[in-house]
């Protein structure tokens, strides 16, 4: 469903979140510590509780796709423009560390094809 996409979504953000302020504040944003968190988050997002619990790594990205569908649908509502860029921004960061954009997009195509 579009709420356990979302708390998904945001749950991914907040670790990210937390890690990146960490490599800022304790570690002046050191190239090396942000490659670090990069590669992390790409293996915590492909490989979590969630897509072990799905057998397949493809939950990410649909529940990316989800979220997304969502989100787009809200924001032809009720969204703030300053809002939609920021969560629009938001998701661009767990898109990033998606192994399987296609599956995305597969995803996607097809939510919004209805």
């Amino acid at each position: 469903s579009s709420s356990d996409a979302e708390k998904y979504v945001e749950t991914l953000l907040a670790v990210h979140d937390k890690y990146s302020g960490l490599v800022r504040d304790a570690f002046g944003n050191d190239s090396t510590f942000i490659a670090s968190l990069d590669k992390a988050c790409r293996a915590y997002t492909n490989n979590n509780a969630v897509t072990k619990k799905a057998k397949a790594t493809g939950r990410s990205p649909e529940l990316l796709a989800r979220y997304c569908d969502s989100l787009l649908k809200k924001s032809s509502k009720n969204v703030e423009e300053d809002e939609l860029e920021t969560l629009l921004n938001n998701i661009m960061i767990v898109f990033k560390y998606i192994d399987d954009k296609d599956v995305f997009q597969k995803f996607y195509s097809k939510m919004l094809a209805k």
